[in-house]
Formats: structure tokens, sequence, C-alpha cells
């Protein structure tokens, strides 16, 4: 691989910053790069008046500014019509003098003598796309027009390509295998897009894999799937009921595993149409959007950050069926009536049916400790994360048109009357007839229980803590994400500053917050709404504590309307626990480290 030096600036190149810096010459413009087979020491480059040898020249295809004193300049050079091949020791930039005409500029040489431009042989091109940044003394006085007749770089060709699909996004896309919803947050309308138009929920998303393609599984410790919903071998009480043989290896009866929902990778895009600057912060608030999936890779698409663990990419990722309960290391058995018994160090986060979902009534369930119940289990295993919550919202969102799922689905467990003493959860598991659909059933207990394509319970019931998300309040209220490394009362390393400042009261969601960084976040930043629209979800949050706060998702079950898979509670520390606070596991099967 090529390496150069820095770019040095000639003596003719500083004499010319002189003159524009005094007045007596406009800007500087810069003409052409040129390559040399010449060689020379980096002390040597400032005194060069001309650059000797020289095999190519290539003209500058994109100019631009990077900061007040400093310019990036693009161009590439090809062996087409190169008869003799060269190594490419030196690069020469060339810039207009109004007294001397073309000068040079700046030179660089290449150090690793891995740098041959081949001769054209008729058959294989080869080329080298060149980046040069420069200092000049004052940016703005730089002539940024190009010679229209430049080759194009890889960079002028992938800027092209990104203004193209941000064009596309704002006309919108038509193509039937896009799929979306415009939101207008002001107007409370939501309106179906491109091959979503037409379409109802449920079976006529089926085809498309980003839902169709969520499927209920069994999966062991290690991530191997053993069977799917329906398949014979299929179990919701955490162990095999027969045995299966996947490949050489056969699972005997008794082999523990987990419910999860089998998500394919999907890309996504956001389309701000209307932002208002948040007052007092950072970010924005989203006033009207648009939100796009599909099952391939498309121009300005990105991949859901779902499917990215550190530098790690899955095709696919597991999410919890069902709350989280345990398994008894010691007593060697799932715990289904939420015994206050845990063992950190050893036990499992568990996701089965028939269970009670553990809490924290008087044990010390922590996130941070039931970040410790998932990874007992293994490699890849951890609790719900900001960004498996995300892509949950997000497939709902779109295929809902609407952020009510309340409504749309089912009111879930949220009407019990608080005894204010126990935990007062419904058992997992009501929702197995339903399988991969969403819906809603009423229990053995006359309690609506809901399901999105597999997950139960993903409001009501219980609050489940969500990894990834730490959120600075100390009156700052600023939000920091992970997609790794989870820990508590971090604000550095792997946790990123979101550039959202979220609301600093209570009240029904009436904007989420938008930076385009982690703009597939769904977080609240202001609350002026009511329990139906525009999304008629509640926010919680104690943005004066002196601490760095957690997230909790979903409601309990005494939340009624102020419920849903977009209710964030962001107003507990690290050390809370509670009895009506549980946790869902989550499987990456790639985990980089």
């Amino acid at each position: 691989m090529a390496e150069f030096s820095k770019l040095v600036i000639t003596k003719k190149g500083q004499a010319l910053i002189a003159k524009v810096l005094a007045g007596t010459a406009k800007d500087v413009d810069f003409t052409k790069v040129a390559t040399s087979k010449a060689t020379y020491q980096v002390g040597e480059l400032e005194g060069l008046t001309a650059l000797p040898d020289i095999m190519q020249e290539a003209g500058i295809s994109r100019k631009t500014r990077t900061n007040a004193v400093a310019v990036k300049l693009e161009t590439a050079f090809s062996n087409t019509g190169l008869t003799v091949g060269y190594s490419m020791n030196t690069l020469g930039l060339y810039a207009a003098d109004p007294e001397e005409g073309e000068i040079l500029y700046a030179a660089a040489v290449e150090t690793s003598g891995n740098c041959y431009m081949p001769a054209y042989n008729g058959i294989t091109v080869s080329g080298a796309y060149i980046t040069l940044i420069t200092t000049v003394g004052n940016a703005e006085n730089v002539n940024l027009e190009v010679n229209p007749g430049a080759v194009a770089t890889i960079g002028d060709i992938q800027a092209l390509e990104q203004e193209i699909a941000d064009l596309r996004a704002f006309i919108g896309y038509t193509e039937p295998d896009i799929y979306g919803v415009e939101v207008d947050f002001k107007n409370r309308r939501f309106t179906r897009l491109a091959g979503a138009v037409g379409l109802n929920p449920g079976a006529d998303f089926d085809s498309v894999n980003a839902f169709g393609g969520r499927k209920r599984c069994i999966l062991t410790n290690e991530g191997v799937v053993l069977a799917y919903y329906g398949d014979a071998a299929y179990t919701e009480t955490g162990a095999l009921l027969r045995a299966v043989t996947i490949g050489e290896t056969t699972y005997p009866v008794g082999t523990k595993v987990q419910v999860m929902v089998e998500q394919p990778r999907f890309y996504y895009k956001v389309v701000p149409l209307e932002l208002e600057p948040i007052s007092g912060g950072d970010g924005h608030h989203m006033r009207k959007a648009r939100y796009y999936v599909s099952d391939q890779p498309r121009s300005g698409f990105k991949l859901h950050p779902l499917f990215k663990y550190n530098t790690a990419e899955n095709e696919k990722v597991y999410l919890s069926a069902f709350e989280g309960c345990l398994w008894d290391k010691s007593a060697n058995t799932y715990l289904l009536n939420d015994e206050q018994v845990a063992d950190f160090a050893a036990d499992m986060l568990s996701s089965i049916g028939n269970a009670k979902p553990v809490s924290g009534l008087t044990q010390n369930l922590t996130r941070a400790n039931a970040r410790a119940l998932a990874h007992n289990r293994g490699t890849g295993w951890e609790i719900q994360t900001a960004a498996s919550a995300s892509a949950s919202q997000m497939l709902m969102l779109v295929e809902y048109a609407s952020f009510n799922m309340q409504e749309k689905i089912g009111v879930g467990v949220t009407s019990k009357v608080d005894d204010g003493a126990t935990s007062m959860t419904e058992i997992t598991g009501a929702t197995t007839n339903l399988g991969n659909a969403s819906g809603a059933v009423m229990n053995a207990n006359n309690f609506n229980v809901v399901t999105y394509r597999g997950e139960e319970n993903l409001w009501g019931n219980i609050w489940t803590f969500v990894d990834g998300m730490n959120i600075n309040a100390k009156g700052i209220h600023k939000l920091y994400v992970a997609d790794h490394a989870f820990a508590d009362s971090v604000l550095d390393g792997a946790y990123k500053d979101t550039g959202i400042t979220l609301a600093k009261a209570n009240g029904y969601v009436s904007a989420f917050g938008y930076n385009e960084a982690f703009d597939w976040l769904f977080v609240t930043s202001e609350v002026l709404g009511n329990s139906s629209l525009p999304v008629g979800d509640y926010f919680w949050q104690n943005h004066t504590y002196n601490a760095v706060m957690i997230a909790l998702l979903g409601a309990g079950w005494d939340g009624g309307a102020d419920s849903g898979p977009f209710g964030w509670n962001v107003g507990n520390a690290p050390c809370s626990r509670g009895r009506n606070i549980g946790a869902r596991a989550v499987y990456f099967p790639k985990k980089a480290a």
C-alpha cells in the first residue's frame, strides 16, 4: 500500500501565500497534480522550483475547504495510454501565480516503495486516487472552480451518489421493494410510502424479509438454532423434549434452549423534512420525516445498527421472545415464580414460556446485574440494547403507519391496580399460539397480552432495562449511546454523544430528537402530545438528578394509556432496582471485542 509524506509547501508556494495575504494576488488557484519517478528526501522538497522526470499529469477534480486555513484536493491517475511503467516516487501540486505563471506549490514523497504504476497492457487498467490536504493561510482565498475535463475520482462519484440518493429521498421513493411511512408530527398524520402504499399490517408484509423473516426459534447457549416455530422439535419449555440432529451433532433431550425471535438484517433511511432546533439544548425536534426500510442495501440507506456489534456485522440477530426469567445454576432449574434468590455470578437470564418475569422485588436486580446474568449464558448474550429496541420500533412504525401500538395491536397488561408491595406480572407464553404473528390474546387471568411478530409484551407487564443508553442528567440531559462495551455511568469510550438533549419534563411524546449520526433512535425530545397522538406513549425523567441515568422501556402492569413501545423512563440511577423492573435478552452471533 502506497504511503506519502506530508505535503511540503515550496518557497514559491510560500511566496504565493504571502501575496494573497498582502492582497497582491486575489486567490490561490490550484491547477494540476504531477507524478515523477525522481526521488527526494522530505527535507529537499521546500527548495524545489520544478519537478523533473514527470511521468503523468492530472487535473484536479474536486476542491473542498476543510477549515479556515486548509483545503482538500482530489485527483486520479490511470495507466491508460501509459507505455512505460514507473515508480510514483514524488507528487507535485501546482498553482497559478499572477506574476510567475504556473509554479510548483507543494510536493510529497512516497515512503513505502510500493507505489508502482504499470504500463497499460491493453487488458487491465490500473489507477491511483489521490487526496491532498494543504494549508493556504486563509481557505477563503482558494479558487474552488475545477477543470470540467478532470477525471472523476472515487470521492467525486461517492459524493454524487449521495447527492442523488438524498434528492431521491426528498422527492420520495417509489420502488415496490422499499417500504416507508411519512410522519407529520405537527398535524398528526401518517402516510404510507413506496411499496407500503395500499398494504395492511400483517400478511401484506409477510413477503418482506425484514418483517416476515422474523421467526420464533429455539437457540442453544452457543447460538445454534435447533428448531423454528411450527417444527416438531420447537418448544417453549426451555429444554428439548426430543433430540435434534444438526449436521453431525445430535442435541439430546434436555438440552437447554431459549425462545428467541430471529431478526434478519435490514437497511433503513430516515429523511428529515422539517426540523426545529431544541431550545437550550443539542439536536433537533423531528417535525416531519420519512422512514424507509429495505431488505437490500441501496444508495443512501444504512445497515440498521442492530446488526453491528462494534466492528462485527451480523446477518441475523436474536431477540428475546419473552421477558426474562432465571436459570438457577445451583438448583439446575428454571425459576418460574420470580423467586428472589439470584446468584448474579452464576445464574442465567432466560427466555421461556410459562414463567413469571424476574424482578428486583427484594434481590439486587440492577441493570449491571441483569447484564451479568445475560453474560453468564455465554459469548454474544446481552440484555436488550438501544439498537435492538430501535429495530422493532422502526419495523412497527413502517408496518402500522403509526406509533400508537396500543391502538393498533392491543393495550397490553397495563390495567392492573397496583398493590404497592408485590411484583404483579403475568406469566409469559400467553401468545404461544400466535407464533410469529402480531396480535393480542386474553390470558387465563383475563388480561390483554400483546406480541409484535414474536416478541411478547414489548409494552406492559413489566418495565425492562435497555443497555447501551446512558443519560447525563445533572440539568444537562444529554444522551450517550454505545453498541458494545456496555457499562453504567460511562460517557466516553464506546459511548458516543448522540448530540440530542432529551425532554426535561414528564408527559406524552410530541417529538423525537434528531441528529443525523443517530437518526435510528426514537428518543423523546418534547412532551406536548396526548395519549393518542402523535405517539401516544409517555416519557418519564429526572433531569436534575446528579448522576448518569439509565433507560427503561415499555411501562408495567399499571401503565394504562401511558404505555407503549416508545415509552421511555430515564429517571432512574444505575443502582435502581424494582419489583416492576425486569430484563430481556438479545443474542449477537458475531461479537467483536
